[in-house]
């Protein structure tokens, strides 16, 4: 009888062990800062817009993310061309207007694009600082010209350098990315952070290469799990891009990442409330 006892008794903890343990397997991910990729990407809401921005901070965002372009000189407020909240290089994708963004005004785009979800504006990067600071948001904010000029690189960084800014880049950005850390290097009173792009192909960037620009990487979520661990062992905070829906979720839980990058936070944040 005594020995029943003790076996119902070891059953019992180790099904109390299972229900504590279970949800420790996302312990991580539970805790991860969320990137709103471009705001974000639904049905209704199209991204790189103020409607995704907002849908992201109303379902708790951490950082709000944009891609930038710039526009045609001309008669706009920034005199070297707006810097524009876009991921192509084109308005062909996501607008009812064609043609690279940089032989558009900043005054055209407002006037004539609309995007095809939901019909809505673009956005400038005062824009969405404007907007994201008012709210207590941070920002990522990627560089997708592969090269800019001085005057491109002073004009981002008086924009970026009273908000707290990741500034991010891809290599083939990084002369861009170098352009804008000079300028932060040399000012006493602001500083923003930075943070390298790498899809993994050619290769996973070493630590010590990665530290050249930061000790932040957005590493594409099929970084395999050895990488990953060298990666933080090494000190590097990484965030992992670009989760789509739960089954992502579940492979960037396993990874235990400092930080995700997701199309639908509101999805997701269901998904984690889930979880707990």
């Amino acid at each position: 009888m005594r020995n029943a006892v003790r076996a119902l008794k070891a059953m019992i903890a180790i099904g109390l062990a299972m229900v504590v343990v279970a949800p420790a397997a996302h312990a991580n991910i539970l805790d991860a800062i969320v990137v709103a990729h471009r705001g974000a990407t639904t049905s209704t809401t199209a991204e790189g817009t103020m409607p995704a921005y907002q849908y992201a901070v109303r379902h708790h965002a951490d950082y709000l993310d944009g891609d930038i372009q710039w526009a045609k000189d001309g008669a706009d407020a920034d005199t070297v061309g707006a810097i524009v909240i876009n991921h192509d290089a084109t308005l062909n994708r996501t607008t009812n207007c064609s043609g690279y963004v940089r032989d558009w005004l900043w005054s055209a785009i407002y006037e004539k694009c609309r995007t095809d979800i939901g019909k809505q504006r673009l956005i400038r990067v005062v824009d969405l600082l404007k907007y994201g600071n008012s709210v207590g948001k941070k920002f990522t904010l990627e560089i997708k010209p592969t090269s800019i000029t001085n005057a491109q690189a002073k004009q981002l960084w008086n924009q970026i350098k009273r908000s707290p800014v990741q500034l991010e880049a891809s290599t083939g950005r990084l002369g861009a990315l170098e352009k804008v850390k000079s300028l932060d290097a040399a000012d006493p009173y602001y500083k923003i952070s930075y943070a390298r792009v790498t899809s993994g192909g050619g290769g996973w960037p070493s630590v010590s290469e990665l530290k050249k620009t930061s000790n932040i990487v957005h590493a594409h979520m099929s970084i395999p799990a050895t990488v990953m661990s060298t990666y933080k062992a090494g000190g590097m905070k990484v965030f992992l891009f670009t989760a789509k829906n739960e089954s992502d979720y579940e492979k960037m839980a396993k990874l235990n990442p400092y930080g995700v990058v997701v199309d639908d936070v509101g999805r997701f944040q269901r998904w984690r409330d889930a979880q707990g």
